[in-house]
């Protein structure tokens, strides 16, 4: 049993790390975005309020572009909020389905559930934090 075994279970191991490690680069392949912090630059941004269905929402919406020559698309938008003294009130993460190309600008609008006053919300700032190589093919 265990001249057989071992050997099986060590050969079913390899597979099963060389088998996650091909989707891994299937699923997001290089170049990775962290190889690229702040290569996706906010050009203009402005937060909008919105009455919907479920309730009151802060739309950030602004011009975007990617300065390297790697198309990005699921960006992942870090959003910060800040009262009239200048201290953070809110925060929120949001993404946006869109696809930036090389070297181009795109348009885009990420949602937020307002959790204070509406009258904390002096100022914001809105950044890139994540997003994936467009080649991938997931």
């Amino acid at each position: 049993m265990l001249v057989l075994g071992v050997p099986m279970l060590g050969i079913f191991v390899i597979f099963g790390v060389t088998f996650l490690s091909m989707l891994g680069r299937i699923e997001n392949p290089r170049p990775n975005y962290s190889e690229f912090r702040d290569a996706i630059n906010i050009l203009e941004s402005r937060m909008n309020w919105a009455e919907t269905h479920d309730g009151l929402r802060i739309y950030i919406t602004g011009i975007l572009t990617n300065k390297t020559s790697v198309a990005w698309q699921s960006l992942e938008f870090d959003c910060r909020f800040f009262d009239g003294a200048g201290r953070l009130v809110d925060a929120g993460n949001g993404r946006g389905g869109m696809t930036v190309g090389p070297n181009d600008t795109t348009a885009f609008r990420v949602s937020i559930i307002p959790t204070v006053p509406t009258n904390s919300y002096a100022t914001f700032r809105c950044s890139v934090s994540a997003a994936r190589n467009a080649k991938s093919w997931l």
